[in-house]
């Protein structure tokens, strides 16, 4: 067998493994062009508030995305070093088809190798992920008696490079609620296990003690009250607030985070130390709170305003 046909037949097999995937890539996308551009669009308009979890939830299918990716070349891989070390011993020149297939199944175990490494990865991410997609979900059910008190509640509303999980505009103030999901251990003594104590600084959970909760929730609070204020052209201070869904909290020391269970709201409706916020000032606040948790537009082209 001469090197031209040898090559001829390498560029045959080559043609044989990747043209498929390419033509299905391809067509896919050529389809996903279409149906964004076609001349129909949802009647469901970017006027929508954005659910619970709304950012979270996207952030969970991409994953799904790219696992399935990575899932996929676990089945491909191997077939398509098998079929290369078929092809060279049937049709190669190599002297040792032996050496040359265990070079080929080094390769092939290599990116194996490196897509169970990032399959493994994407899985940890994705149940994160998950795990506080529950959370949110949890504290916006919980939140819900805020809305026979005359109250309102955004989800998701995005800020300059984050977003706040929840926001309640009440008789009682505006109120920034950052949920955080956190499990409880197994083997911790049982009246303990639920129960988390608050010191004024540090969350005190059974076996760890975190601080980064407590300060995200202050930094979103004053981001909020600075936007507010300068939207509506009058003060407006909104009070952190950091939702444990699930936790019994023990508060030992004062802080200007309030650390709760969302189970307990009637503080948002019912203020103690202070007169109601007024309806009107309630409404433009509410209004500027919209503009910031709208859903996007999907149908829009991209670049038209």
């Amino acid at each position: 067998m001469t090197a031209v046909s040898t090559l001829a037949q390498m560029a045959i097999f080559l043609a044989v493994m990747l043209v498929p995937s390419v033509i299905t890539a391809g067509l896919v996308q050529i389809w996903k062009r279409w149906f964004r551009n076609r001349n129909r669009r949802s009647p469901l308009t970017s006027d929508l508030l954005r659910t619970p979890a709304y950012g979270l939830q996207e952030k969970i299918d991409q994953l799904a995305d790219d696992i399935a990716y990575h899932f996929s070349l676990l089945m491909i891989v191997p077939l398509w070093a098998y079929a290369w070390y078929l092809y060279v011993r049937t049709y190669g020149t190599a002297k040792s088809p032996l050496v040359v297939g265990a070079g080929i199944a080094a390769f092939g175990l290599m990116l194996v190798t490196r897509s169970v490494v990032k399959l493994l990865k994407l899985v940890q991410e994705r149940q994160k992920y998950r795990e506080a997609r529950d959370g949110e979900l949890a504290t916006a059910q919980l939140l819900e008696p805020v809305l026979a008190g005359g109250g309102r509640i955004f989800h998701d509303v995005q800020a300059e490079g984050f977003n706040i999980d929840h926001v309640v505009v009440a008789p009682g103030g505006v109120f920034a609620v950052e949920t955080k999901h956190r499990l409880k251990p197994i083997n911790a003594v049982r009246n303990e296990a639920g129960k988390v104590r608050f010191d004024g600084r540090a969350l005190h959970f059974p076996g760890w003690v975190e601080t980064q909760p407590v300060i995200q929730a202050r930094d979103q609070a004053a981001w909020l009250s600075n936007k507010l204020s300068r939207s509506t052209g009058e003060p407006v201070a909104a009070r952190p607030v950091l939702a444990l869904p699930g936790w019994y909290v023990d508060r030992t020391g004062r802080s200007d985070v309030m650390v709760v269970n969302p189970k307990n709201t009637k503080f948002m409706v019912n203020p103690r130390n202070s007169a109601p916020l007024p309806e009107d000032q309630r409404n433009r606040i509410a209004y500027q709170l919209e503009q910031l948790c709208r859903m996007p537009d999907r149908d829009k082209p991209k670049g038209a305003k």
